[in-house]
């Protein structure tokens, strides 16, 4: 399955996730706000049936969501003026830390100056930090909204060293996933506070806003945190702008070619892995089966290792090195070339539409019969289920999350708050 091209659709993939933002974002960040923060132990057990969730929810509620960090346990909440505030997340409750600094940070774009204040958080050398970027007060714009992310490059990657990764996403209707994918690479230094593109833009043509088209580069935490020594990214460069297709390319080449290495064509999913002496990716063959495939650096030559008959591009979500066939009701990993089945009683008549994976559980959100919201969690291992909940709360669940222990985290907006319920 293929995400539309950043420029024109927002993201498939995260599309129920994201769902709340769009529905309380208005004309852009018009949801109810309160500035308490109500944080406290007690906690009530609730969606308890026979086979299905017994959650707690935590009576801590906040009028933003906590959002994923690149460190463990670390959570972060960004307001619509761009305040940003760290959390530790133990014992199911978010306690606010101190964030470690902050960086006034200044990027061009298709000529357009997009500054912000970068707020971030450093734990055992590792950082993150976000930003936000609300427009110009006068004359046109061409990125009325743009999101900034500081985070580290992929562990191998030559050249960057006292240097951070600073990625932005102009897709407002993202605001808050925690699966982005980003369009601007910038490398940070914060010595002297300078940024110079992290990939070459000579090449790159105007999109039909005017403004440099934004599927040129394409990055996520897939291909950020890869350990090649070049970096991975995507690419819609040679195809017309409202076309899906997306190659897998890498940084390098020489002359009028920098940063224009076509890997291979029509890459899906936008996963990539660098495993060995070779790149694992996802096509379709000519028949329209999806294909898990091998690409060898060595040779530069692709060979298809396992064909999944019968399942299509969009018959797909993916979550880390983990593919969901939505058809199948089936999880299936990349690497380890193994496979299991959800174990849920309605999964004949369950169809999914986002794909959560990590710390041995997945996490399903999607509808029974095309109308009754679910979630449904289960074990990475036998696909067993940890426990399903059927009900219209969750057409407004924010980001699934599994927080280890065997534990699952899911957040909801009630009454301009949102809500932690732990599973």
């Amino acid at each position: 399955m293929d995400k539309k091209k950043i420029a024109t659709i927002v993201l498939v993939v995260m599309a129920l996730v994201c769902v709340g933002a769009v529905l309380f974002f208005g004309d852009f960040f018009n949801f109810e706000r309160t500035q308490e923060v109500e944080q406290t132990t007690e906690a009530e057990n609730i969606f308890s049936s026979q086979d299905y969730f017994t959650a707690i929810k935590v009576q801590q509620e906040n009028s933003l969501p906590y959002l994923k960090t690149d460190i463990q346990d670390v959570y972060f909440t960004i307001s619509d003026a761009g305040e940003v505030k760290f959390y530790k997340f133990a014992d199911n409750m978010f306690t606010e830390v101190e964030n470690s600094g902050t960086y006034d940070i200044s990027v061009k774009m298709s000529a357009q100056t997009v500054d912000a204040t970068v707020t971030y958080y450093e734990e055992e050398g590792k950082i993150a930090g976000y930003g936000l970027y609300t427009g110009q007060t006068s004359g046109y714009d061409h990125y009325p909204y743009a999101f900034l992310r500081l985070t580290q490059f992929g562990e191998n990657i030559k050249g960057v060293s006292s240097s951070y990764l600073l990625l932005i996403d102009t897709t407002q209707e993202d605001f808050y996933s925690n699966d982005k994918t980003y369009e601007e690479p910038f490398i940070f230094s914060p010595g002297n506070g300078s940024c110079k593109n992290y990939l070459s833009v000579k090449n790159r043509t105007i999109g039909v806003n005017g403004s440099m088209r934004s599927d040129y580069t394409i990055l996520n935490d897939t291909v950020i945190k890869g350990e090649a020594d070049y970096q991975l990214f995507f690419s819609g460069r040679h195809y017309p702008e409202d076309d899906e297709r997306v190659d897998l390319m890498k940084s390098g080449g020489r002359g009028n070619n920098l940063d224009n290495v076509r890997l291979v064509k029509d890459a899906i999913g936008y996963w990539a892995k660098k495993v060995d002496s070779a790149i694992m990716y996802l096509a379709v063959d000519e028949n329209g089966n999806v294909t898990l495939n091998k690409y060898n650096t060595g040779s530069e030559k692709s060979e298809v290792v396992k064909t999944f008959d019968g399942v299509g591009r969009n018959d797909i979500l993916v979550s880390g090195d983990y593919l969901y066939i939505i058809s199948k009701n089936s999880v299936y990993s990349l690497l380890e070339d193994t496979q299991v089945e959800l174990q849920y009683k309605n999964k004949s008549i369950f169809t999914a539409e986002t794909f959560v994976c990590e710390n041995g559980m997945f996490i399903l959100t999607g509808t029974v019969e095309g109308e009754n919201p679910v979630c449904v969690a289960a074990s990475l291992k036998d696909g067993s289920l940890k426990g399903a909940y059927e009900n219209e709360f969750f057409a407004t669940v924010f980001n699934p999350v599994c927080i280890g222990d065997g534990k699952i985290m899911l957040s909801a907006q009630e009454n301009g708050k949102f809500s932690y319920f732990i599973f």
